[in-house]
């Protein structure tokens, strides 16, 4: 009986070494991800994000966009929609997840996209004229030559009172 008290002992003891041995199992969040659609645009179009996280993202950046495109939470992740700026090139968005739970959830993640063709004109501003100054041609002389005289017009002035009517009334 003692030989299998000691031999019981021996194996829990074996069995807390082995567990206290073994590296701790942690629920680590995955990296976050993030996605582009369509990876080459004309300038002004719109551009598709599609972002993983498991905390809280940030976002989403890049001197290629219009303006930082707000991701919005869907099933399984993030989406958000922006527009690509006027100058073409190819260029980086960005955007950071914090809050995971985890140091492999926490990070940044990027996407590369490619904006094509000509550069959109910006809308240029006018500026008006000094006052005094105008950018109209000039108006042409004015000549005075008078129109060949005719004779005087005769003026005949009426005689007597207008007549107006008897002062009934006609309605």
């Amino acid at each position: 009986m003692q030989h299998k008290k000691i031999l019981g002992g021996a194996g829990l003891l074996a069995f807390a070494a082995g567990v206290l041995a073994a590296p701790a199992a942690s629920a680590t969040a995955p990296p976050p991800k993030l996605g582009v659609s369509p990876s080459s645009v004309s300038p002004g179009e719109t551009l598709e994000f599609s972002a993983y996280c498991a905390g809280y993202p940030s976002t989403v950046t890049s001197p290629g966009l219009a303006a930082p495109v707000t991701l919005t939470r869907v099933l399984d992740g993030y989406t958000g929609t922006g527009k690509a700026a006027a100058k073409p090139g190819s260029y980086q968005a960005t955007f950071t997840c914090s809050g995971s739970g985890g140091p492999a959830g926490n990070g940044t993640a990027t996407a590369t996209f490619t904006i094509t063709g000509p550069a959109v004109p910006t809308a240029t501003t006018t500026t008006k004229p000094r006052p005094g100054t105008s950018t109209r041609p000039p108006a042409p002389p004015k000549t005075t030559t008078k129109a060949p005289s005719k004779a005087p017009q005769v003026k005949v002035l009426p005689k007597g009172a207008p007549e107006t009517g008897d002062g009934t009334y006609a309605g």
